[in-house]
């Protein structure tokens, strides 16, 4: 017993100098995790001007401070801004020429409040809502074709890395001006949801996006995958050859009637018929109530419809 004693006490310095030498080493990880999450006392940009509000924030104009680059600024407070981080976790991981990208996120301290910032790219060019409005619904099928191209590459893009939108609508798809036209990109992440996660579970169960561009599947068994995006697709590739609202002919309804006409008949939104017989193969991919028929993303992206 004295012999443990007599080596424990020779042994406890050794272990305080281990332990001396240990801790600054830990207080610099710690450090490091605490840098790792951007809280400051000022934005990096200074809001210009309102480009609109939504459920989960608002977005403004920005520009840096450092050299006057323009952004959109997503905000919201930051005890409201869960649905806004889980959006920047799926968007800071996406890289495409037909997805907005997401440059950065910041905890900015605003007066009393604290404010998450989401910096995306800003697209000047409006939104496939605003072009359809006004052209008062005149868009040649050439630019449709075009614009078609844009946004089936960003879904193939965004669901082979196991993304899905939820709600596509020519709302969510903006306009970034180039020489000879425009470049559609997919934005508002705001709904999307990652295949295989936790949320997602089995894909049963979630009824979300807007009602008018929910797929048969979803607005019937709350069943979400690819092919929702598929078909909300369709609608708004519709609207932008019609220049009509899908479903329009119905006028309003209420959420009963709006279940039982996408969900539970037969009628498919009315397609113009003056349509060439192209669009109209297209449109019928897109638009088919059997999901397991409807075509996938990857299988648009080579129709002869958005072929280059």
């Amino acid at each position: 017993m004295k012999q443990n004693q007599v080596f424990a006490a020779r042994l406890s310095p050794i272990i305080m100098k281990i332990v001396k030498k240990k801790l600054p080493l830990k207080k610099k990880i710690m450090k490091k995790k605490k840098k790792s999450i951007s809280i400051s006392d000022s934005s990096s940009w200074v809001k210009s001007r309102l480009l609109g509000r939504g459920a989960y924030g608002s977005v403004y104009l920005a520009k840096s401070k450092t050299d006057q680059t323009e952004r959109a600024l997503k905000s919201a407070e930051f005890s409201r801004a869960t649905s806004l981080m889980e959006e920047a976790k799926i968007l800071i991981s996406l890289n495409s020429s037909y997805v907005v990208r997401c440059y950065d996120a910041e905890i900015v301290r605003e007066e009393n409040d604290m404010q998450y910032n989401l910096v995306l790219e800003y697209c000047s060019g409006k939104t496939i809502a605003d072009l359809i409005e006004d052209n008062h619904g005149e868009l040649l099928e050439s630019e449709v074709k075009q614009l078609a191209r844009d946004i089936v590459l960003g879904l193939r893009y965004i669901h082979a890395r196991d993304v899905i939108h939820c709600d596509i609508k020519p709302d969510n798809l903006l306009l970034c001006p180039v020489d000879d036209g425009y470049v559609a990109k997919i934005g508002d992440f705001g709904l999307a949801m990652e295949k295989g996660s936790m949320e997602y579970g089995d894909g049963y169960g979630h009824k979300r996006g807007t009602t008018r561009y929910m797929s048969p599947e979803m607005m019937s068994h709350g069943m979400v995958d690819y092919k929702a995006d598929v078909w909300a697709f369709g609608c708004s590739v519709l609207e932008m050859l019609s220049g009509e609202s899908v479903w329009g002919e119905h006028g309003d309804l209420c959420s009963d009637d709006w279940a039982n006409l996408i969900g539970h008949s037969d009628l498919m939104p009315r397609q113009p018929v003056w349509l060439s017989t192209q669009a109209k193969d297209f449109l019928s991919k897109c638009l088919e109530r059997d999901v397991h028929k409807r075509w996938s993303s990857y299988n648009l992206s080579n129709h002869p419809f958005v072929a280059l």
